[in-house]
């Protein structure tokens, strides 16, 4: 979504893209003295009043009846966005000391996610949010299933994004060797494949697999529950790192507070939120883009998770309209190129 932005000569183009920065750093209403005093020395007051008024009749600036001064509206920010987004060097300063270790203490799917989740957290100071919008395009590399005791079988998927892991129980008899074969079968048949196909069970398999496949039908089950668990546990993951930063904002009261929370805590909401356009892009939804009425007040910078060609994630920031979204893009960014540099095979 972009403004019209022909509407805008150069001086009004200026003079709002530094008052919006201006107001994300402080907080406080733009007023003409106030704009003069940090950006634009050489024009007047007067004049730069002008230009506000002008900017606040074409909607990107709304006057607060409590001050003489002005703050942004969706419109307004959504000029910034598009405007820093196009112009903006990401820059990696703010990650060295995090990216080296990122994925360095673990193989599991599960902390990898959580790990991510919290660095971003951290760095943005907002909560994040780690969606599992393309699990079913996660590549198998390996399916090991062990034999425990009392009937307790590990079953263990490697993926090109880490491991899923769980201990289940078996239903009816399963031996070790019941284990050690169906790990065998089902890793020449499955590696190299995605979940998706796995899912799809063995249905899509000829005559001669289906009858091999038989034999450690109920084995196979483990591994599509262990599979199914995990999808529904690890769905979205939300971490609440930068919650009082964000409640703390003078733009939310108690009752908007409480809305954030809420879709904070609905898999559903979060689903819709953290939707994605193809492509590998930062995306920014402002306000009412969201197209969720407690979240009108809240911008919700996210980026794909890419691994070989194909998205199997989003990982998104919720903050204020007046978040800095230079310094969240480029977290984000960073976060995501790591990720591809580190999982996708031929990457180094």
């Amino acid at each position: 979504m972009t403004n019209d932005l022909p509407e805008l000569s150069d001086r009004k183009k200026k003079l709002l893209y530094s008052a919006i920065e201006n107001y994300i750093k402080v907080a406080s209403p733009i007023t003409s003295l106030f704009v003069k005093q940090t950006n634009l020395h050489d024009l007047s007051t007067a004049t730069i009043r002008n230009e506000l008024n002008a900017l606040e009749a074409m909607g990107y600036l709304k006057q607060l009846h409590t001050s003489s001064g002005r703050v942004p509206t969706t419109k307004g920010y959504r000029f910034f966005v598009d405007e820093t987004l196009k112009n903006s060097k990401f820059y990696e300063g703010c990650l060295q000391d995090v990216k080296e270790d990122l994925f360095a203490r673990t193989s599991s799917l599960s902390e990898i996610v959580e790990s991510i989740s919290k660095v971003v957290s951290t760095k943005t100071n907002y909560p994040t949010v780690f969606m599992f919008d393309g699990f079913e395009n996660l590549i198998v590399e390996q399916i090991k299933i062990v034999y425990l005791i009392n009937n307790q079988v590990l079953v263990l998927i490697e993926t090109n994004a880490g491991a899923i892991s769980n201990t289940i129980s078996a239903n009816g008899e399963i031996t070790k060797q019941d284990c050690d074969n169906a790990s065998n079968v089902f890793s020449n048949i499955f590696v190299g494949k995605n979940i998706k196909f796995l899912n799809q069970n063995i249905d899509l398999f000829s005559s001669s697999i289906k009858k091999c496949m038989k034999e450690y039908e109920s084995v196979f089950n483990l591994v599509l529950e262990v599979l199914e668990v995990y999808y529904n546990k690890t769905k979205s993951k939300v971490s609440n790192q930068g919650l009082i930063k964000l409640l703390e904002s003078p733009e939310f009261n108690t009752n908007k507070a409480k809305n954030i929370l809420s879709v904070l805590d609905d898999d559903d909401s979060l689903g819709d939120l953290m939707t994605t356009n193809e492509g590998e892009q930062i995306t920014v939804n402002l306000g009412e883009e969201n197209n969720n009425e407690k979240l009108s007040n809240c911008a919700v910078i996210k980026a794909p998770v890419i691994l070989n060609g194909e998205k199997i994630a989003t990982v998104g920031v919720i903050g204020p309209e007046r978040i800095d979204y230079a310094s969240v893009a480029s977290v984000l960014k960073l976060i995501t190129d790591e990720v591809k540099n580190k999982l996708n095979k031929g990457g180094d």
